[in-house]
């Protein structure tokens, strides 16, 4: 991986996300490895949703009217639904870190971001480093339709994914995944779960406190 960013060849991408990739990376995740990775990860989501509901709405649900409350939230002003999604994700984020640090060092990452170019099919992951340093100089045209999944599964290479995972904590209490439509940029009017696979080559999952990861 050199400079800030790297780069992956379609032929080798290809040859990864059919399994075919000698010794590069494993072709499927063993069964029961990916059920304790997601056994984790639903944990962390059901934890991350007690402590911020226990800090922020003294342990009970919001009703729907308090979600769509708008006001200062943490020092910016948004929605009552907006600040407890982002707590909630910093919260769960921070335990799948610990969690699958013990369960698989080195195979997976904290929300990576990549740059899928749709033209020569290839894949960019641009360091965080690089994210940092654009967004302090307000680059944000730089980042422009750049991908940020939660938590991406591989085996030593972020570039080749095995399984990517997008926390999901709506505000009210719902069994419905609240994928994101874009609403602006070059993926304007797609859903962001296909944005996702197009551009990582693996079916990205949903995962919900109490109801877990959703097919």
């Amino acid at each position: 991986m050199a400079g800030e960013e790297a780069v992956i060849p379609q032929a080798v991408q290809r040859a990864a996300e059919l399994g075919t990739s000698a010794g590069a990376v494993a072709a499927v995740l063993n069964e029961a490895h990916r059920k304790a990775i997601e056994q984790k990860l639903t944990k962390c989501a059901n934890m991350a949703r007690e402590q911020v509901l226990r800090e922020h709405m003294q342990g009970r649900s919001p009703t729907p009217a308090e979600c769509r409350e708008k006001k200062n939230f943490g020092g910016k002003e948004r929605t009552r639904a907006m600040f407890l999604g982002e707590e909630m994700h910093k919260v769960a984020l921070a335990c799948a870190e610990v969690e699958l640090s013990a369960l698989r060092p080195g195979g997976f990452s904290r929300e990576p971001r990549y740059r899928y170019n749709t033209d020569t099919r290839q894949r960019e992951l641009i360091s965080a480093e690089k994210e940092e340093a654009l967004l302090e100089e307000g680059c944000y045209s730089e980042l422009l339709g750049t991908i940020k999944p939660d938590i991406v599964i591989h085996a030593g290479n972020p570039l080749l994914p095995l399984a990517v995972y997008d926390f999901k904590f709506p505000c009210v209490s719902s069994a419905q995944v609240p994928w994101c439509k874009y609403k602006k940029g070059p993926h304007a009017d797609r859903w962001q779960n296909e944005v996702y696979y197009e551009a990582l080559g693996v079916e990205p999952k949903p995962i919900l406190p109490w109801i877990g990861v959703m097919p």
